[in-house]
């Protein structure tokens, strides 16, 4: 029975998982750029409900819908890059 040489193998295997780092990226380009799209159309939304009621308010508002995106955004890079780590 003919084998082929380990290092074929390794490099066959380094192609296949370099096509799925591909497959990853488009799948977090094309995912994560239209959920941020829809999250600030919503947070739009809510603003013109919340804002010009108080300064305080407007702050607290703004500050909490800056910063309530990326503990999600970061869970899908971290993904990402645990997966390309290997």
């Amino acid at each position: 029975m003919f084998r082929l040489p380990h290092y074929f193998k390794v490099v066959i295997d380094k192609k296949r998982d370099a096509q799925m780092f591909r497959w990853r990226h488009l799948i977090v380009a094309v995912g994560l750029v239209p959920v941020l799209i829809i999250y600030i159309g919503l947070v739009m939304q809510v603003a013109d409900v919340v804002t010009n009621i108080h300064l305080v308010l407007d702050f607290a508002f703004y500050l909490v819908a800056g910063l309530a995106w990326i503990p999600a955004a970061s869970r899908v890079v971290g993904w990402l890059a645990k997966h390309e780590s290997h």
